[in-house]
């Protein structure tokens, strides 16, 4: 690796395929990687004619996944205080996606529009929903929405939608806050869900596409995806 960062001889290969978990993902080594994987991908022409581009994009995602199980497999067994902390952080991150959860069924009967998603709300366990992180400031609480690679934009952005509409219901008609907990702030980001697996069982279009172009046949079938969904809001919801 050494050599090809100062050289560039001796990078990666289709028959010779590693990468590097020790330095940055954006090294050369792991760019050219990325490269070659796309490439030999692309020429096998599985999934019929993806663009490089995207199979690159993809793959580069993916490869934030295999750090993170690297870095677990390397990693010295922590100790009883951290263990207790994860299984605390764990816990909360698991309620907060079950409240979120909660909220569209608190919603849907109340307005007209979002009780056509009731079933479709019903079937969504809490692994399917985002999860976030503490990114506090100064004098303001508040989470950044993490992103679930094998989730499709389409059904993240339908679900964001319930969190907003949940916001503007603690304001009065004057646009005055009711009395009462607001919902905790959640802002979108780029972070991306490390240990997110995929749900199955949901409809097709809540899979991300070019996520899906990473698959093999068995991993689709065990998806064991539902008929697409229409998750278009209405006007009135949106306004």
């Amino acid at each position: 690796m050494a050599l090809y960062t100062a050289m560039g001889q001796g990078g990666p290969t289709a028959d010779n395929f590693c990468l590097d978990f020790h330095g940055s993902l954006a090294s050369a080594w792991n760019k050219r990687a990325a490269e070659v994987f796309a490439s030999h991908f692309f020429d096998c022409g599985w999934y019929g004619s993806p663009k490089k581009d995207d199979i690159k994009r993809v793959f580069e995602t993916h490869m934030r996944t295999l750090r993170a199980q690297y870095a677990k497999l390397n990693a010295d067994n922590p100790s009883d205080d951290e263990q207790s902390q994860i299984k605390r952080d764990e816990e909360k991150e698991k309620a907060r996606a079950q409240r979120r959860r909660s909220v569209g069924f608190v919603l849907c009967p109340a307005h007209l529009d979002l009780a056509r998603f009731s079933s479709l709300l019903a079937m969504l366990p809490p692994d399917a929903m985002s999860g976030d992180e503490t990114d506090h400031q100064p004098g303001q609480k508040r989470y950044a929405i993490t992103k679930l690679t094998w989730r499709s934009q389409a059904a993240t952005e339908w679900l964001r939608i319930f969190d907003l509409v949940h916001l503007s219901t603690r304001f009065n008609c004057n646009g005055r806050a009711k009395r009462g907990a607001f919902p905790h702030t959640r802002i979108p980001s780029r972070r991306v869900e490390m240990s997110s697996q995929p749900v199955p069982r949901l409809p097709s279009n809540f899979y991300d596409a070019a996520w899906l172009l990473t698959l093999d046949d068995d991993a689709k079938t065990q998806l064991k995806m539902l008929p697409e969904v229409d998750l278009m809001h209405t006007t009135a919801v949106l306004a």
